[in-house]
């Protein structure tokens, strides 16, 4: 199963400002409308489409929670998406 995430940076709060004033899933569908992986929005936010096979929750769970410091995490940070629908 396809997971997809939005990887978000851009320095300083930029995580942080995008969970405050952005829906991730809107964000994305628009990204695959328009046929872009990478994208810079206000404030110098940017976002990456990131695609992956297989993950765990857990595995997810234990990497923010051992490998990312909460701090780390208001500039940079990933949020899950539901995949586009794929083409016939």
């Amino acid at each position: 199963m396809k997971r997809v995430f939005l990887y978000v940076s851009g320095g300083d709060y930029a995580a942080l400002a995008f969970e405050e004033n952005f829906n991730a899933q809107k964000v994305y569908e628009k990204m695959v409308r328009r046929g872009l992986s990478e994208i810079t929005v206000s404030d110098g936010i940017d976002i990456i489409i990131k695609e992956f096979g297989e993950i765990d929750d857990k595995f997810i769970e234990f990497m923010k929670d051992h490998l990312c410091d909460y701090d780390q995490l208001k500039d940079a940070d990933i949020f899950e998406v539901k995949p586009a629908k794929e083409e016939d």
